[in-house]
């Protein structure tokens, strides 16, 4: 339920919580002033738009004091100039340097990854990092497992998904699963939580972008990601609990090689209605 207080030595009565609120909770009163409207304070989803927006920091939520707010530095966002080859320049990493991360790197990434946005705020995301290289290597191999059962049983599967490929990359000494990176990010979401596999994929794109300032590169793990949603050891292995849905795997460390060109795409398909 919706606690917030407003300074009214403050409140300027410009309503831009009350028309911020996307569930349309606040109102004006009779002074100007927000207020929530009755029987609907239950529907308020925590968001911190209305305290956020407001120019005089004269609305107070209880789950957010504004002294706890962090101001906006001036010239925050990012210019088309910066952002198009900073998103076009990102490459999916396969190669990385030995060298491991620090925790506090990866906290850091998380961190500002968390912000990203999840269906009314429900912030169902988890995060579980495996740090070990060595730990990387056993999901590899109980992947390539997984990936054998497919094979043995002549799914048709095998076939499409080019598994048979896999198995012999595998015993040729590469790693076509986890690419001997030296770490793996996971995002996971309670399964009854219809709303996780979504939020846990925005999560994750956020964390690739995010790892680039760092000196960071990623690549999403797919195969990985399929064997701990369906075989237990994998998913034992990773420590996820037979509770929740991995929604995304990412491979992640220090890129052995750096791109200089970006590379063509094709055309945007755009239909203007």
């Amino acid at each position: 339920m919706i606690k917030f207080t407003v300074d009214i030595s403050e409140c300027v009565s410009c309503g831009s919580c009350v028309a911020i609120c996307p569930i349309k909770i606040l109102e004006l009163d009779a002074e100007k002033h927000p207020k929530a409207i009755e029987g609907r304070e239950e529907y308020c989803i925590n968001c911190g738009h209305c305290a956020c927006v407001c120019p005089k920091g004269a609305l107070s939520l209880e789950s957010m004091p504004i002294d706890e707010l962090k101001e906006l530095p001036e010239g925050w966002r990012l210019s088309p100039k910066e952002i198009e080859p900073f998103f076009k320049g990102r490459r999916s990493i396969r190669a990385y340097k030995e060298d491991l991360v620090e925790k506090p790197v990866i906290e850091k990434i998380i961190d500002i990854a968390r912000y990203a946005p999840s269906g009314i705020n429900r912030q169902s995301v988890y995060w579980a990092v495996v740090h070990d290289p060595k730990k990387v290597q056993e999901l590899s191999g109980l992947t390539m497992e997984w990936v054998k059962t497919f094979i043995n049983e002549k799914s048709p599967i095998a076939e499409s998904l080019r598994f048979e490929g896999l198995v012999k990359s595998w015993e040729s000494g590469e790693d076509p699963i986890c690419r001997h990176a030296p770490h793996v990010a996971m995002v996971y979401g309670l399964k009854e939580d219809m709303l996780a596999h979504a939020a846990c994929t925005i999560a994750m794109a956020h964390f690739e972008l995010v790892a680039l300032p760092f000196g960071l590169g990623a690549c999403w793990a797919g195969y990985l990601q399929m064997a701990l949603s369906a075989y237990a050891p994998a998913r034992k292995s990773a420590g996820l609990s037979s509770k929740i849905t991995c929604h995304g795997a990412m491979l992640f460390g220090r890129p052995k090689y750096e791109f200089n060109c970006i590379p063509s795409r094709n055309d945007p398909r755009i239909i203007w209605r």
